[in-house]
């Protein structure tokens, strides 16, 4: 993979620098990122997920509602990489006589973000996206008391640059999906391997995920590696608990991403930090020998990685497919990431690197620990 040429503009995606990742995937990775596809509208993101899929050779289906599915074909012991497909974002309820968009949320947004960013409509009449931008009165025009409000979702209004209600209907409907309009972009300078874009919660996963699958079909190990790229996760995993339910896999692996203690304001998370490997999770809705396997195969690899502990919940699907069905045995994977739930996520391109190479090496553990 080569660097980007000195001559690149800021609305080019960016190069990734070898040796991190061929140009096939990281083409992919650039594209599933800038796919809009919210929770209830993933499918612009779940095709190019089983088109990338298809083309590594993976046995390809999806389900009922939507969740996608890449099998490496393997036999012996089911071994599930689970990643969401969806994003945040929002959905329009209102189309008011001047023109303006109300919307409300799909997913956790913290509304203080959103003030001032570019939109991207989605599934529109008119058959292609409506550039438009999120409003709010001009900051001299505000008294005190309404510069010192946090800005709710549901109050704020989209403008999409027309002055009727039937100008905006001939490009808008209620209903219509709306994202962040924003690109991946390379930051850090000349051989920075950081990355900042929406959507890497968690497309990020949904690549490691299939990723995965590819590596353990082209060495031939022994297992069935199935990726999923399931739906619905912001809103309540229900895509990860009807995918699990289904496959019955011997092993789930849950890749997402998660915020690092290096995150101004985040200190409370201790050292871990972007760039250190990926983060795995000990403790409570995960199954304790199966997050030994994952850290037995890491340290046998001598391949980086961080702890994390969780008493409580991992705010993952994890949560919902360990007690899917009659149970199924989980992990979780978080691939370090900043900025969380905006549109300016950002994460180093190494710890996603990691993150395969960990996943794979735990594959081959349990598949030859299966086979004796």
């Amino acid at each position: 993979m080569t660097d980007a040429p000195k001559s690149q503009s800021p609305s080019q995606p960016p190069s990734t620098p070898d040796p991190l990742f061929d140009d096939a995937a990281e083409r992919f990775l650039l594209e599933l990122l800038d796919v809009p596809a919210p929770s209830g509208f993933e499918e612009p993101a779940a095709e190019r997920w089983r088109e990338r899929a298809e083309e590594i050779g993976a046995t390809v289906t999806t389900d009922r509602i939507g969740t996608s599915f890449a099998s490496s074909g393997g036999t012996g012991t089911r071994i599930a990489i689970v990643g969401h497909v969806d994003e945040i974002g929002l959905i329009v309820t209102k189309i008011d006589s001047k023109g303006f968009l109300k919307v409300t949320s799909i997913g956790g947004w913290d509304a203080v973000v959103l003030p001032g960013q570019r939109v991207r409509i989605v599934g529109t009449p008119a058959g292609g996206p409506v550039i438009g931008s999120i409003s709010r009165t001009a900051v001299h025009a505000l008294d005190a008391t309404q510069r010192a409000t946090m800005p709710k979702v549901d109050d704020l209004s989209i403008d999409i640059g027309v002055s009727t209600a039937e100008e905006a209907k001939a490009l808008v409907r209620i209903g219509d999906p709306v994202v962040m309009h924003v690109t991946p972009q390379r930051v850090g300078g000349a051989g920075s391997t950081r990355l900042m874009s929406r959507s890497i919660d968690n497309r990020v996963g949904a690549f490691v995920a299939l990723e995965a699958v590819r590596i353990a079909k082209e060495r031939g190990i022994a297992a069935d590696v199935v990726a999923v790229a399931s739906v619905g996760e912001e809103i309540g995993a229900g895509g990860a608990t009807a995918a699990t339910y289904g496959l019955r896999p011997d092993r789930t692996c849950v890749v997402d991403v998660t915020t690092p203690g290096d995150t101004p304001g985040a200190s409370d998370l201790g050292d871990l930090a972007l760039g250190k490997g990926p983060i795995l999770s000990r403790g409570a809705t995960l199954t304790a020998r199966v997050v030994d396997e994952l850290i037995e195969a890491a340290e046998a690899a001598e391949l980086p990685f961080q702890l994390r502990a969780k008493g409580l919940r991992t705010a993952t699907d994890a949560d919902q497919t360990i007690k899917a069905g009659p149970g199924m045995a989980t992990c979780l994977v978080s691939v370090p990431a900043r900025y969380l739930h905006t549109p300016v996520e950002q994460v180093d391109l190494a710890d996603i690197r990691s993150s395969i190479d960990v996943i794979v090496a735990w594959i081959e553990h349990v598949a030859t620990k299966e086979a004796t």
